[in-house]
């Protein structure tokens, strides 16, 4: 893509790489090319335009190229560059690991906004702490960002993969958020404990809706996105055990697919919960606070 290029200044690097991103189907190109090249500098997006007369070495010059092939083949952004912001928070993500998403961000929201209100008033019977379960937890950003804006929580976070807990862990240690982590399939690694909270972002995605996905999402592990036929086989699973590991006046709170929230209510209410559906930033149902009838 550079070979033979005389002109290395950040504003020719800039142009060539947004015009290599666009020809193979990146929609925001020329941001991307920003971000990867700010990336490998060490610098900020406007400081590139600041310094766009510099001069960039060979082996930067031949890192960008390197980037942008793996991005060009559609790797997701987040992995190219092995960080993605959450809550405010910026985190470890690889292959390993689900890349979090900006409506998830809501998931965390309704936990700290309704979990602060009612916990922290002493209405866990006794407990010190409130403890708060994750479950599937991926790279750890629901456990850690609950743990980091809600201190006085006690956070035990499951998954059944090793190689997402080891980010995850990752994940806590750099933002020092003490979690329990524990691996197993999830409530399997549990003994008979009970939570006031149990948050999950399961896999929910269908095995048709996966054929139809991007080539973004192809490159994320399927085991953090299929769910089965209908894409509700972890509803099902923690509707009917979450009661088994719930407090009496406990909460549960689940990311939802936009077009699953009737039969997520329906297999709540199967199990003896009550349902509320809250929307995400287009208007979509996204969370589900589910708690005992």
């Amino acid at each position: 893509m550079f070979q033979g290029l005389k002109d290395t200044s950040i504003l020719q690097m800039l142009l060539l790489g947004a015009e290599y991103l666009r020809a193979r189907g990146v929609a925001d190109s020329r941001a991307e090319a920003d971000i990867l090249l700010a990336h490998i500098l060490g610098i900020s997006r406007d400081k590139l335009y600041l310094e766009r007369d510099l001069k960039v070495s060979d082996q930067d010059l031949k890192w960008y190229a390197r980037l942008l092939e793996r991005r060009g083949k559609r790797e997701p952004l987040a992995y190219v560059v092995n960080k993605r912001e959450f809550m405010g928070l910026e985190f470890y993500v690889d292959q390993r690991v689900l890349i979090p998403r900006p409506e998830t961000e809501i998931l965390v929201e309704k936990v700290l906004a309704m979990g602060k209100t009612k916990y922290d008033m002493g209405h866990n019977k006794g407990e010190t702490k409130p403890r708060v379960l994750d479950l599937c937890t991926g790279s750890g950003a629901l456990a850690v960002a609950i743990s980091y804006y809600w201190p006085e929580a006690k956070i035990t976070a499951v998954d059944l993969s090793a190689d997402a807990l080891e980010v995850a862990k990752y994940n806590a240690a750099k933002m020092k958020t003490p979690i329990d982590f524990r691996q197993g399939d999830l409530f399997q690694p549990l003994n008979e404990e009970k939570f006031d909270i149990i948050v999950s972002n399961p896999p929910y995605v269908s095995i048709k809706e996966y054929a139809e996905c991007s080539p973004e999402v192809k490159h994320e592990p399927p085991l953090a996105l299929l769910a089965g036929e209908d894409g509700l086989d972890f509803y099902r699973r923690i509707a009917a055990q979450a009661g088994n590991f719930l407090r009496a006046t406990g909460t549960i709170f689940l990311e939802i697919g936009c077009t699953q929230g009737k039969r997520v209510v329906e297999l709540f209410a199967e199990n003896g919960f009550k349902t509320v559906i809250f929307p995400d930033y287009a208007g979509l149902d996204r969370i589900v606070l589910a708690e005992k009838e």
